[in-house]
């Protein structure tokens, strides 16, 4: 068995957030559709496994992300081809940039993303709890929402058998899409 080093954990999970950026936070069978690659094989990814080379050529021509920035969170995004985008999209980079430019200023260095502080944690509940159903409840409850009575049962077919790293995808897949319906 293969000994990992923390600092490839860290790596792999900064590549992960870059991922997860990169594809604005859709769903891994949206990304596995885009990519024309199995959804197992997306979810490795999000898990932190790196692609093979060929794999994150396709990324980075799908979706206009430089190969640099993809790999080491180096140099802009998108380098000199920025895509379209929309409204929401174009004011969080302008965000950014002002703060990162206010910081330099500051003399501060760049702002690093350390994700949201009062996240639901995931895989705990799980855990404790082995039932999606209570699962997505706790979540909803942790963010002060009401909880969505159907859920479908696509996502959770099967639960006994899946790995806990496949009820975390379940989980958090379901979770997505319940939010973007009740956006709409």
């Amino acid at each position: 068995m293969k000994k990992t080093d923390v600092s490839e954990v860290m790596v792999n999970k900064d590549f992960v957030l870059r991922l997860d950026r990169t594809f604005e936070h859709e769903m891994m069978s949206d990304v596995a559709r885009r990519l024309g690659i199995p959804h197992a094989t997306v979810r490795n990814y999000y898990q932190g496994r790196l692609p093979a080379p060929e794999v994150l050529i396709k990324i980075a021509n799908v979706t206009n992300v430089s190969l640099n920035w993809l790999l080491t969170g180096k140099g802009d995004m998108y380098g000199n081809q920025k895509p379209a985008v929309g409204l929401g999209r174009f004011i969080e980079d302008k965000v950014i940039e002002i703060v990162d430019k206010r910081l330099a200023a500051l003399g501060h260095g760049a702002v690093q993303d350390l994700g949201s502080v009062d996240a639901f944690d995931v895989e705990t509940a799980i855990v404790s709890y082995d039932d999606p159903i209570r699962v997505m409840n706790d979540w909803f409850a942790h963010e002060g929402r009401e909880s969505v009575t159907d859920f479908g049962v696509l996502f959770f077919n099967g639960w006994e058998s899946f790995t806990r790293d496949e009820k975390i995808a379940a989980i958090n897949d379901a979770k997505r899409v319940i939010d973007r319906s009740i956006k709409l």
